[in-house]
């Protein structure tokens, strides 16, 4: 049997690309990183915010937004944090700069999990690269995760790539457009 899914909103960056903090952009009626969190919720027992400390007490989440407890490794740290606290639970990750990621998206990697596969990631056609930051990590790749991180190695992809990943092309490639940058 499969595990729970809990989620994880990535948002704690500097955002220093973009000069302003982008999880509380509003590309529609509400912040990014509440938008996520609706988009989430059904999906998930519970859902998690990876934040900075001033998040966390800006937004009035409490002990839902984690803190980084190693900090200066961006999302790998955000990663760190969340599959430390629940090992035992599948982790449905998102970076806040996806704004066009619908609920079908995430029904397409929850129902695509299937026993003998780690993670389940979409496949960026056009960068012939899977997103590590709109995946569903199974206990077994977090324990990858938090070996190879414990030896140095604080890239998501790099690490995805050496488990066994189920790999999702997107119903529209425009859903992996990272808004990282504007």
């Amino acid at each position: 049997m499969l595990p729970d899914i809990y989620g994880l909103i990535l948002t704690g960056g500097e955002s220093s690309r973009m000069g302003r903090d982008k999880a509380s952009i509003s590309y529609g009626k509400s912040p990014q990183w509440q938008s996520l969190h609706q988009l989430l919720l059904p999906f998930c027992k519970k859902v998690y915010w990876s934040c900075t400390e001033k998040q966390k007490n800006d937004w009035g989440i409490g002990p839902l937004g984690l803190v980084d407890e190693v900090s200066g490794h961006g999302p790998a740290g955000g990663l760190h944090r969340a599959f430390t606290l629940l090992s035992d639970v599948a982790w449905l990750v998102m970076g806040c700069d996806y704004p066009l990621l619908k609920t079908g998206d995430i029904r397409c990697l929850v129902t695509a999990r299937e026993e003998g596969f780690s993670a389940v990631s979409f496949f960026n056609e056009h960068k012939q690269e899977i997103e590590p930051m709109i995946t569903l990590w199974e206990p077994e790749s977090q324990q990858q995760f938090l070996k190879a991180f414990s030896l140095g190695e604080d890239s998501p992809r790099r690490i995805l790539k050496i488990t066994k990943i189920k790999t999702l092309i997107p119903s529209s490639p425009e859903i992996l457009t990272n808004r990282n940058q504007e």
